[in-house]
């Protein structure tokens, strides 16, 4: 905070018009040259910052390549389960979202083949996956981008928190290994410094360029350029990488003290899934759980957690709950977990003839039957 409180000085002691007028539809390019710097040493990405586009937050980054690229009633293939945000902007532009289930390996891309070969666009989160935490296999990807060519189609990549690998490198993005340019590549700064920036940022292929840059031209008002100047300068002195350095080490220490609490606490009611990346994880309910039933009953004892059920298109085999673990010390981990076993132990005593939501009021499709087999 004392770092950003000095570049924020710096920014607004320049000429007015330099801060006070519009900005750049595109971004500035001092941001877009600093991200491009850092995507090629760190992502191995190996974009010219032409590529880069500063927008509003990943939602925005979302609307933009829907408006680009999509008609009303094109096929999109959606994770499923799979992120909420994303998936909200997809429908708000009349496509049709096809879901795709999802294993240990990432998108089932035969499935998705099956289902909708036509495919106009795809969504994964290939590095984390939002919500099951899979990283995508190099064969799930190779056979991705093997689909996408042969539909003519598209690909979101969002790494919406893959810079968090608290175990090794992170994982190479999809982009990294695209040789035809089917990937557009979207990052956010509100998961790699804080969400009131509303701060994203997406790369695009050499040939959509000019595309991505009229649309944006078209409706975008653009991102403050003094907040722009301040990221920049974050990157470029060094700040930003020893802060996500300084993050993985403590996820990480986060997380070991959630598993650690699951396990002596809640097991066998709760099995967590073992993550090495990101700002959460999932755990499966034992048959008999209701996971939006846990959810309500948690959240009436100060602890926010959400059923697996939320993010899904289709209903799934197995439900479960997922936990965030990175904005929490591991003292407060603890005693959420023991919130959680307090929560269980009051659904065993009401029975399970309660009524639980089904989200259909939310448009969206969820099981009639948490956690079948």
């Amino acid at each position: 905070m004392a770092q950003w409180a000095r570049l924020s000085g710096k920014h607004w002691r320049k000429p007015r018009h330099e801060v006070l007028g519009y900005p750049d539809p595109h971004g500035e390019r001092s941001l877009r040259q600093a991200i491009a710097a850092h995507l090629r040493l760190n992502r191995g990405i190996a974009c010219e910052w032409q590529q880069v586009f500063v927008v509003a937050g990943a939602q925005q980054a979302f609307q933009l390549i829907a408006a680009t690229l999509l008609d009303p009633g094109d096929k999109v293939w959606f994770e499923n389960p799979g992120a909420i945000g994303a998936r909200n902007s997809l429908i708000q532009s009349g496509a049709e979202l096809v879901p795709v289930p999802v294993d240990e390996a990432g998108i089932v891309v035969e499935e998705g083949v099956r289902r909708a070969p036509a495919f106009r666009l795809a969504f994964v989160t290939p590095a984390h996956q939002q919500p099951l935490g899979a990283k995508m296999s190099l064969e799930r990807r190779l056979a991705l981008l093997e689909a996408a060519e042969s539909s003519g189609g598209w690909i979101i990549e969002d790494d919406w928190d893959g810079e968090f690998c608290f175990q090794g490198a992170p994982m190479a993005t999809l982009t990294s290994i695209d040789r035809s340019g089917r990937v557009i590549y979207v990052g956010t700064f509100s998961k790699t410094l804080f969400p009131s920036l509303r701060l994203g940022f997406l790369v695009a292929p050499p040939h959509l360029v000019e595309q991505i840059g009229i649309c944006l031209d078209a409706f975008s008002p653009g991102v403050p350029t003094a907040l722009q100047g301040i990221v920049a300068d974050f990157i470029v002195e060094g700040h930003f990488a020893t802060h996500v350095r300084r993050m993985r080490k403590l996820y990480q220490e986060r997380y070991q003290a959630l598993e650690e609490a699951v396990r002596e606490q809640l097991a066998p009611d709760l099995e967590v899934v073992p993550t090495q990346t990101g700002m959460h994880t999932v755990a499966f309910l034992r048959p008999g759980l209701d996971a939006v039933a846990m959810t309500r009953m948690a959240s009436r004892r100060g602890v926010t957690v959400a059923p697996i059920s939320r993010f899904c298109l289709e209903p799934i085999a197995r439900d479960g709950l997922v936990l965030g673990f990175s904005g929490f010390t591991p003292a407060e981990i603890r005693a959420g977990v023991l919130d959680l076993r307090h929560c269980i132990r009051e659904l065993a005593e009401l029975g399970a003839g309660a009524a639980y939501w089904t989200g259909d009021s939310a448009g969206m499709v969820l099981s009639r039957e948490p956690n079948s087999p």
